[in-house]
C-alpha cells in the first residue's frame, strides 16, 4: 500500500511546477471533482485564503462521498473543523515514513486560534498504513493517496473520512474497519490513556512519547 502512495507522489512531483513558492489550494483542486464539496468549504470558510498565506502546508482532503459529517456541522464549528485539515508543515508519505517515532503530534491551521484543538495525532501501524485523528478521538482517518504535490511547499493527500474533534459530530467509520470480527479484520486504532493512538490486535509494545513534528 505505502509503495503505491509513494509512487503516485513521485509521479505528481515530476508533473508539478516547483519553481514558484506560492500556491493556491483551490486551483490545485479545480480539476479534482471528487473533492468539490471539500473545496467549496475551503472557500466558504476562508480557510483556503489562510492556507495560501503559509510558506508550507499539507492539506488533508475528504472525498465527497465521505463529507456528510463535516458538511453538516453548524457554522460555529465548521471553520474550525476545516482548518484542522491543514497541517502547518509540508508532509508526504515519504517524510511521514521517515519519522523516528510511529506517533507524532502535528500542528494544524486551527492552532493559530485554538492551541488545544489545533493538532492532529499521527500514527503508523505495524503494516505501514498511516492514520490521523483529533486528540481524544479514534485515530481512524486513513491516508489513502497523494492527490497533488508541490514538493516542500504544498501536498494534498486524501484521507478516508473527516478528522473531527470530540463533540464536533460522530465520525463515520471507514468501510472494512469494524474490529476483528468484522469485514477487513483489522480493528480500529483507539486512543490510549495518554492520548496517543496505537494499533489494537497486535503484540503490546512500549508506547513512545508523542513527538511534535517540525
Amino acid at each position: 500500500m505505502i509503495s503505491k502512495i509513494v509512487l503516485s507522489l513521485l509521479v505528481l512531483a515530476m508533473a508539478s511546477p516547483v519553481a514558484l513558492a506560492a500556491f493556491d489550494v483551490i486551483q490545485m483542486l479545480v480539476e479534482k471533482p471528487q473533492y468539490a464539496g471539500f473545496s467549496k468549504l475551503l472557500e466558504q470558510t476562508n480557510v483556503a485564503g489562510e492556507a495560501n498565506q503559509l510558506r508550507a502546508a499539507s492539506l488533508l482532503v475528504v472525498p465527497d462521498k465521505e463529507m456528510k459529517s463535516l458538511a453538516s456541522l453548524p457554522a460555529d464549528k465548521l471553520r474550525a473543523a476545516v482548518a484542522n485539515h491543514i497541517l502547518l508543515s509540508y508532509f508526504d508519505p515519504i517524510k511521514l515514513d521517515e519519522m523516528k517515532t510511529r506517533t507524532a503530534l502535528l500542528p494544524t491551521l486551527l492552532s493559530k486560534t485554538d492551541k488545544t484543538l489545533g493538532v492532529l495525532n499521527y500514527t503508523r501501524a505495524d503494516d505501514g498504513q498511516m492514520y490521523f485523528g483529533a486528540p481524544g478521538a479514534p485515530c481512524v482517518a486513513k491516508l489513502v493517496k497523494v492527490v497533488a504535490a508541490r514538493p516542500y511547499s504544498l501536498s494534498i493527500m486524501e484521507v478516508s473520512e473527516p478528522i473531527l474533534p470530540p463533540g464536533f459530530g460522530k465520525p463515520v467509520a471507514a468501510p472494512g474497519r469494524r474490529g476483528k470480527g468484522g469485514k477487513g479484520g483489522k480493528g480500529k486504532i483507539k486512543p490510549s490513556a495518554a492520548g496517543l493512538e496505537e494499533p489494537t490486535g497486535k503484540p503490546k509494545e512500549a508506547a513512545a512519547a508523542p513527538t511534535p513534528a517540525s
